[in-house]
């Protein structure tokens, strides 16, 4: 207890101290501090370097992230011009680590005095077939059509994906009795990489001697691109092959702050994302067949659908139910291992969105999700006959969603996929399924 003898010539002084006699209060010692903010009696540190504010912390800095070190480069492969049913091989020039490869295509035409007008699946279809294979000769793209590498453009979350190709600057599809009417460009890519931010998926592309393959069939006869053909047909078509890539990052980078080391390699190098393909007659003339699909056995990050009727043409969603309208099924039952994992409604009710736009509930989710709200078949709007499942990666109401994989699809070769329990209309024919499949080195690379 403080002295009553002792006087304080400062009378404020001495109030403070009369009343901590009276509460019997004694000095005690302030713990050191530990951490910025905590009260104590040490000084602050001479040097920033010892502080937890430094700039240059004492722990070793961990690597610099591989898509931070590396850089993203395009390099022209081939420039190709082909007549009606030429088939080529195109293969890839190494560099370092590939991440998808660029297809820009276009036809002229000239001195056209017919009203001309393009078929339902082109101009994408001058494309009959592409397939892309590894150095080993496994396919990593199935042979698929050119009007199915658009669905794969415009609805895959992959990267290069997510985007009609309709919207692209460049697009173009003349019709009408110009004279360059028939003539045409678009922009595809083969989609490798799966996730940028990281780099999964991108293919290790060092190896002179081991080149990835192309191959590309060109349709027939340029006048089946059109239900009205021009004047006079092109008599080829040119096509550009761009490689977008990835570089080898420096072993270290080095600024006046000192050095880092890189990450070397994409995360999970050998994470490699298929694409398959499978036809079901099944649903020729209607009723409720069961499906089964034949690709399983990876992780599935996206399914899409075509539905064609008889006369091969992609059905048409608006109602009611006839030979091309309207034959997928009121709802869409989706299975895994028999348990029902959807029932999608497909269709409004009598007199919702009919015509015009977009009724049932699965049709204004992929509307949203994609932002695709013009009219069936233009620019920016849904594709007749097409339906991506999005539930896999729809984790958020929009497209940019950096990849998360938490709702992807795990499968081995005895899972069981089925729709089942859905009626098609009388005009089905057959069913187109194309299959995005993952095949991770780890799960912790798939769900970083």
């Amino acid at each position: 207890m403080l002295s009553k003898t002792h006087h304080f010539y400062d009378a404020e002084n001495a109030k403070i101290a009369a009343v901590a006699g009276a509460l019997d209060a004694r000095m005690q010692q302030v713990p050191s501090s530990t951490g910025i903010g905590a009260p104590g009696t040490a000084p602050a540190p001479a040097n920033l370097s010892r502080s937890p504010m430094a700039a240059s912390p004492s722990a070793p800095a961990s690597a610099i992230p591989f898509t931070r070190a590396a850089t993203l480069a395009t390099m022209r492969d081939a420039t190709r011009n082909y007549v009606p049913g030429q088939q080529d091989q195109i293969q890839l020039q190494t560099n370092a680590f590939l991440e998808n490869v660029i297809l820009d295509v276009s036809l002229v035409t000239a001195a056209n005095a017919a009203t001309v007008a393009f078929a339902p699946d082109s101009p994408w279809q001058v494309i009959q077939q592409i397939r892309l294979d590894d150095p080993a000769g496994q396919s990593i793209i199935a042979p698929v059509s050119g009007y199915q590498l658009y669905t794969l453009n415009k609805y895959l979350p992959d990267v290069e994906c997510t985007f009609d190709p309709k919207r692209d600057p460049n697009y173009y599809a003349t019709s009408g009795a110009g004279t360059t009417g028939g003539s045409f460009g678009f922009r595809l890519v083969l989609p490798i990489e799966h996730r940028r931010r990281d780099a999964l998926g991108a293919l290790n592309n060092s190896a002179a001697n081991q080149r990835y393959l192309i191959t590309i069939n060109i349709i027939a006869a340029f006048a089946t691109l059109y239900t009205t053909p021009p004047t006079t047909n092109a008599t080829s078509i040119n096509v550009q092959v761009y490689q977008q890539y990835w570089t080898s990052p420096p072993a270290t980078i080095t600024t006046s702050q000192g050095s880092s080391q890189t990450q070397q390699t994409p995360t999970g190098l050998g994470t490699v994302g298929f694409v398959r393909f499978e036809r079901h007659n099944e649903v020729s003339g209607g009723g409720s067949p069961q499906i089964q699909f034949n690709n399983v056995g990876d992780y599935i990050s996206s399914i899409i659908f075509t539905l064609r009727d008889t006369a091969g043409a992609r059905d048409i969603y608006v109602p009611p139910q006839s030979a091309t309208n309207a034959n997928w099924p009121l709802e869409f039952d989706f299975w895994v291992n028999d348990f029902q994992l959807r029932a999608d409604s497909m269709y409004g009710p009598p007199g919702v969105g009919a015509a015009t736009g977009v009724g049932g509930i699965t049709y204004r989710d992929i509307a949203r999700f994609y932002d695709l709200f013009a009219a069936f078949e233009a620019a920016g709007g849904l594709d007749n006959g097409v339906v991506p499942l999005i539930f896999l990666y729809q984790l958020f109401d929009g497209f940019a969603n950096y990849g998360p994989a938490n709702q992807y699809l795990p499968t081995d070769a005895t899972t069981k996929l089925q729709i089942r329990g859905s009626t098609w209309g009388s005009g089905a024919n057959n069913l187109e399924i194309l299959t995005r499949m993952l095949r991770p080195v780890s799960g912790a690379a798939l769900f970083a």
